[in-house]
């Protein structure tokens, strides 16, 4: 009775084990599946348990500096790498669900924007701050070297550049002031000065500005001028920004008449393949710019 009573204990014991072993095993398994169920939903790249096959494209736009001002622009948008030219309505308009979406957004006295964003399940809203710009904005003024703000005329007005010496190095001040709650944008400033004086001057510079090539949209008006451009930062709100303009000009060279200076606000666009680009103008030569405009002054010749 004895080894009996003894074998049945251990028989028991077995079975015990073995019904310890199955719950764990269970266990495990359980917490594996809740961990993938939990990444499914946490992993927006691949949604496999989305009911829904599209969804609505909402483009919150309002003004970049006063965002209670809420704006409604053209929506152009590209699909997958496509070229941008599906019309879209903002809170209307469906994609596929998990579309990879490229979008311009363009309105008059707005610099026009692109937003990149993907189809979620349930749908997707976008911020999209646009920044105010009037044709007028940025306003410009220039001082000549003896501190004076000239008259804005090519022919000459009540306050002109003084006179220069043979091979002297002439800088004036160029002052870009802003609006209360628009941007000017980032500008292309384009400088020409009078007919056959690519000879005269060695170099042109604007302190602190990278130099890049005059745009096509930009006509030349002088014969033999020199010609050049500059980017120009952004001026934000009703700020102001001033560089120095160094006209270099050549050993015993001398320079008089009329100076031109013309800006152009850049933005995003869609260009002839398609694709959004930033600038002024598009591969064609067409005009993409917000807002343009100039200031112009004269060097007496005596």
């Amino acid at each position: 009775m004895q080894k009996l009573r003894s074998i049945n204990k251990k028989g028991v014991s077995g079975a015990t084990v073995f019904i310890l072993i199955i719950a764990v095993l269970a266990l495990v398994v359980a917490i594996w599946a809740v961990s993938q169920s939990v990444v499914t939903k946490e992993d927006k790249t691949e949604v496999t348990s989305c009911p829904d096959s599209t969804g609505i494209l909402t483009v919150n736009s309002f003004s970049a500096l006063s965002k209670s001002s809420n704006v409604t622009p053209t929506l152009k948008v590209g699909v997958n790498g496509g070229p941008v030219s599906t019309t879209a309505t903002s809170g209307t308009t469906t994609f596929t669900v998990g579309d990879s979406l490229k979008i311009h957004a363009s309105l008059s006295d707005y610099i026009d924007t692109e937003i990149d964003a993907k189809m979620t399940c349930g749908g997707i809203t976008v911020e999209n701050p646009m920044f105010y710009s009037t044709s007028d904005n940025p306003s410009v003024r220039i001082k000549n070297d003896d501190g004076d703000y000239m008259t804005d005329a090519v022919a000459g007005g009540a306050v002109n550049q003084t006179d220069l010496a043979s091979g002297e190095t002439l800088t004036v001040k160029v002052e870009f002031k802003g609006t209360s709650l628009e941007s000017s944008g980032d500008l292309i400033y384009v400088v020409e000065l009078p007919a056959s004086t690519s000879a005269n001057v060695t170099k042109v510079e604007m302190a602190g500005l990278s130099s890049v090539s005059v745009p096509s949209v930009h006509t030349s008006v002088n014969a033999g001028s020199k010609l050049v451009a500059f980017q120009v930062p952004a001026v934000d709100g009703s700020a102001s920004r001033t560089y120095d303009l160094t006209f270099t000009l050549g050993a015993s060279k001398d320079l008089s008449g009329g100076v031109l200076t013309d800006w152009y606000s850049l933005q995003k666009f869609i260009d002839t393949d398609g694709t959004v680009k930033y600038g002024v103008q598009d591969s064609e030569g067409t005009l993409k710019y917000e807002n343009t405009g100039d200031f112009d002054f004269y060097i007496n010749n005596a």
